[in-house]
């Protein structure tokens, strides 16, 4: 349930592209962005207070799932709150429909939707993303996934160039066309969060690409992390990917709460893999989030 209300309500991770037109009408991809967010929670409150009192129409839904990775998580409860029968602005017309020709797949539509208020069709690409800053100035290519497989400009890229021209696309207009579908408007809604070094001058560091209000947590290596927080009164968590969108309470820990040093004693000591977030709790609260790192990451 909580999981679901950070889908909905949570900041967006990146702004609009400086040279993205967005103005009603035009054709340009329009990137949601906090007001939505807000508009969308306001809208959806009783909705979620129901599901809190009984949860079992969400649990059948993500029971159906067959990929439980983080990122089909995020779409699968988005697709929930989409298909919700009594929303008020989405109307859900597909989710995962394949772009094939001549045998090849070009891409996939996350979700084709249409707008209830404006009657607007609008074919939306999403994502949840977590990514590390490695060097200030803003640049995109210097934010990279905790793993070193994904990086924030690459996802740009794949985004504009790719993803949200499917609908414009021959192929795209032809499949679109089938379902009786034209003047489709391209959507991106990622969510997610940036993580900056501990002792950065976040203003310096901060991602252009990046959303006013972004959600932000740090990173540090082993030795740093120990002079910083050694000495705190807190306990520590290793958070699986699976729990990396909200906060940790007490009664849902995923995992066994220790001290800072009995933390850093499970940790790998070197490689790509070892950038492992954590969550420091008091009180069975959670007080910070980041990532420990080896002393050789991410080079």
């Amino acid at each position: 349930m909580r999981d679901l209300a950070w889908v909905i309500a949570s900041p967006p991770l990146l702004r609009p592209p400086a040279d993205n037109d967005s103005r009603h009408g035009d054709n340009s991809p329009r990137w949601l962005d906090q007001a939505w967010c807000n508009q969308a929670l306001t809208a959806s409150n009783d909705w979620l207070a129901g599901l809190d009192l009984d949860s079992e129409p969400l649990l059948t839904h993500l029971e159906r799932e067959h990929d439980h990775r983080l990122g089909s998580h995020f779409e699968s409860l988005l697709a929930f709150w989409l298909a919700w029968p009594a929303n008020p602005q989405y109307e859900l017309l597909a989710r995962n429909l394949p772009l094939r020709c001549d045998g090849r797949t070009l891409g996939e539509f996350d979700f084709l939707v249409r707008d209830r208020i404006s009657s607007e069709v609008q074919h939306w690409e999403v994502a949840v993303k977590f990514f590390l800053g490695v060097q200030p100035g803003g640049q995109a290519r210097h934010w990279v996934g905790p793993g070193l497989r994904d990086r924030l400009d690459l996802k740009l890229d794949h985004l504009r160039q790719h993803q949200l021209r499917l609908a414009s696309s021959p192929a795209g207009r032809r499949l679109l066309a089938e379902r009786g579908l034209t003047a489709v408007r391209p959507v991106c809604l990622v969510k997610g969060c940036l993580f900056y070094p501990a002792d950065a001058d976040r203003p310096t560091w901060a991602a252009h690409a990046a959303a006013p209000g972004h959600l932000q947590g740090w990173w540090q290596d082993h030795a740093g992390f120990m002079a910083r927080w050694g000495a705190a009164d807190l306990r520590w968590l290793r958070l699986p990917k699976a729990n990396w969108m909200t906060a940790v309470v007490d009664a849902e820990l995923p995992g066994p709460t220790m001290t800072a040093s009995e933390l850093l004693a499970g940790l790998p000591l070197a490689g790509p893999r070892s950038a492992i977030c954590v969550v420091g709790l008091r009180d069975g609260r959670e007080i910070t989030r980041g990532f420990v790192v080896a002393e050789d990451w991410p080079d």
